[in-house]
């Protein structure tokens, strides 16, 4: 299943709730899906929401927004909806600080 995203208007402000296989069998979808997440600014809460799949290329994707994102001055908030093996990924990658409050620094990440 493709990686997808809702995006909702709320009350509170606009989530974005990103679903399928996020991993990088899928990389052109997943540019496409942060390039939806871009044209909407006003998105203030992102939810990866019980992903069938989700690798590296997927955290380093998000992790790139998330800093495109926090270097134009907007908030952004992450957080999961992971399984115990796919946090677990996230925390033995140092990317689990990707779902921290918004200004709590970034992982550093080396090519």
């Amino acid at each position: 299943m493709k990686p997808m995203v809702n995006i909702i208007k709320t009350p509170s402000g606009t989530k974005g709730k990103i679903t399928g296989e996020l991993t990088r069998q899928h990389d052109a979808a997943l540019v496409a899906l942060f390039g939806k997440l871009r044209t909407k600014t006003d998105v203030t809460t992102l939810t990866i929401d019980q992903p069938i799949a989700i690798d590296l290329c997927f955290l380093q994707m998000l992790w790139a927004f998330l800093q495109e994102v926090r270097a134009e001055g907007r908030a952004l908030t992450v957080s999961s909806g992971l399984n115990e093996n796919d946090f677990k990924l996230m925390k033995l990658t140092g990317f689990d600080a990707l779902l921290q409050p918004q200004n709590s620094p970034l992982p550093h990440v080396t090519h």
